[in-house]
């Protein structure tokens, strides 16, 4: 096995495996021993390919070197106030995402294996989402660890949460979209196919942020469609589909939804139609009001410790930085977002509407989930994209859709 293999290999199986979430579903159907020893090993890998490719990294982004920057201070700050609050810090565990980071921005530092990721993301991402019409059909539930006795009310996909699939199932359409462009007849029915999938995997969360930030993502992806008379022509089906949307209640009145299924149609109807106070937020809200309230204002400047947020059940990425390592940590935290923001508009328009929806949902989603920088295909995904928005002029040949389809 050559060494350019042997790299890919190191890089290439932890993201997929961390992708389905492989780690968890052998600790259900096999043994925590093996499940550890996946992690260990997924670690392991990224580190040996990391000290393989030292030597021969190329350029490196600026953008996803802030995001390095943001890790570095956030574990300086949560760990010195674990200590000082006498909190419990998960060092290892907590780690895990910046492994990852600091692997791939080497790895992706090379042309070659953008281009590669490119196409194994795209593979990786559209059959984690869809498994989790498999896992709905077959009432697979991570929390009872197995097919439950109850009909499960919304597709929790490989991360046992529907919001997080519905991430993955957005970023999954958005890369298909965009990076899978055929010109053989077949192979564009195969990619409307899975698209039709993805977007059914995205109804079976039935969740209210990610129907929303789907609609947003269409709007940018199809940036081209409003202008002249297609503008006009969307400006008249606007109000269509408002009132279609709605009116969801009544359009879905046939359909057998139960549950959270109907809560959640509810909540879509509630919010377009600014009904804010009958919104249900899970409870949401109270959480974060709780962690603000009792530890935020509390521990403002240092923090509480390291994955603090988290075993506060704090359901928001944001304010989960702010208490975990302060407010300092929180500030360049933000400060890494508008940089990437800010540099993915100013790349050319194919590099600038792939990426900014995915930025919009994943910064639209972390104000309801605290499971957004640790998730390790996520921060991956992050570096990717820095690359893509620093090296404008090198991306114009890799961002280029590859896959072959003759």
């Amino acid at each position: 096995m050559n060494v350019k293999r042997l790299i890919n290999i190191c890089f290439l199986v932890p993201f997929v495996l961390v992708t389905f979430n492989v780690q968890v579903f052998v600790t259900i159907l096999i043994s925590t021993a093996l499940a550890q020893l996946i992690a260990y090993g997924n670690l392991a890998l990224i580190v040996v390919g990391t000290s393989l490719i030292l030597r021969k990294r190329g350029e490196l982004s600026k953008s996803a070197r802030l995001l390095i920057g943001f890790f570095i201070m956030y574990y300086a700050f949560a760990i010195l106030a674990s200590a000082v609050h006498h909190n419990p810090a998960p060092i290892l565990l907590s780690l895990v995402p910046f492994f990852y980071v600091i692997g791939f921005y080497y790895y992706l530092s090379i042309p070659e294996n953008r281009r590669l990721f490119k196409h194994v993301a795209i593979i990786a991402l559209t059959l984690s989402a869809i498994l989790a019409i498999y896992l709905y059909n077959i009432n697979f539930d991570i929390e009872v660890q197995g097919i439950a006795k109850y009909k499960v009310d919304r597709a929790q996909g490989v991360f046992g949460d529907a919001n997080n699939t519905a991430v993955t199932a957005i970023i999954a359409f958005i890369f298909l979209y965009k990076l899978y462009t055929p010109k053989i007849i077949l192979f564009k029915l195969v990619r409307l196919f899975f698209l039709a999938l993805l977007f059914y995997t995205l109804f079976l969360t039935f969740s209210t942020t990610g129907f929303l930030v789907f609609i947003i993502s269409i709007i940018i992806l199809n940036y081209k469609f409003f202008t002249g008379p297609r503008l006009i022509i969307a400006g008249i089906l606007a109000p269509v589909l408002y009132l279609a949307l709605i009116n969801l209640n009544t359009l879905t009145a046939d359909l057998d939804l139960r549950g959270q299924q109907r809560d959640k149609i509810n909540n879509l109807v509630n919010v377009l139609t600014f009904n804010t106070e009958d919104v249900d937020d899970s409870g949401r809200n109270e959480l974060v009001t709780n962690l603000i309230e009792n530890y935020v204002y509390v521990n403002p400047f240092i923090g509480n410790g390291l994955d603090f947020s988290n075993s506060k059940r704090g359901h928001n990425t944001v304010v989960g930085v702010w208490a975990d390592a302060g407010i300092f940590t929180l500030l360049f935290f933000l400060f890494t977002l508008f940089k990437y923001f800010q540099n993915t508009i100013n790349s050319p328009p194919n590099i600038r509407y792939f990426i900014l929806p995915i930025l919009f949902g994943i910064c639209i989603f972390m104000l309801s989930l605290q499971s957004i920088i640790n998730q390790p295909y996520l921060m991956s995904l992050m570096v990717y994209f820095g690359y893509l928005i620093d090296l404008k002029d090198e991306n114009e040949i890799v961002f280029k859709p590859e896959l072959k389809n003759e």
